[in-house]
């Protein structure tokens, strides 16, 4: 088992990395993904954004989920301003929605190791094994994946 994670640690940590301003935790009980996140919000001051629930309240947005891409869900993120740190739920609709597009993990991935911008990203979101199992090369010192099970308590 590796070392557990201290997530507020990480939350702190993240916006100070020069790249690599996000990652995912990824959790094995949809129910609860966005209590946890929360809680992590409410604990390090960090912003929570639900994606479901922003494109639920969004017209236009909703409209476009079929050709939303991933450089579109980042720049919608990048507006996202008033918090050094970002936590995100609610991205498994819109992953559903890049399966047909054969590149969108591989971007997913990318934008995830190379961000050099803030708000930094924390993706909360349903396990996903090509995601757990991909080796991040560019930056090995940071964590880009984490398995929620290896998170210490949101104490």
């Amino acid at each position: 088992m590796s070392q557990a994670v201290d997530m507020i640690k990480l939350v702190e940590d993240l916006p100070k990395r020069p790249r690599g301003q996000a990652c995912a935790v990824l959790t094995h009980e949809y129910f609860g993904q966005k209590a946890w996140a929360t809680e992590l919000s409410q604990r390090t001051g960090a912003k929570h954004v639900d994606l479901l629930d922003l494109f639920a309240d969004n017209e236009q947005l909703a409209s476009n989920v079929s050709s939303f891409s991933v450089d579109e869900l980042f720049n919608l993120l990048q507006k996202q301003v008033d918090s050094p740190v970002l936590i995100v739920t609610g991205i498994e609709f819109l992953k559903a929605a890049w399966s047909g597009n054969a590149n969108a993990f591989e971007q997913f991935a990318h934008r995830m190791e190379t961000r050099e911008q803030l708000p930094a990203i924390i993706f909360v979101m349903q396990f996903d094994s090509e995601l757990a199992e991909r080796k991040f090369k560019r930056f090995r010192q940071y964590k880009f994946v984490i398995d929620q099970k290896e998170t210490l308590a949101l104490i």
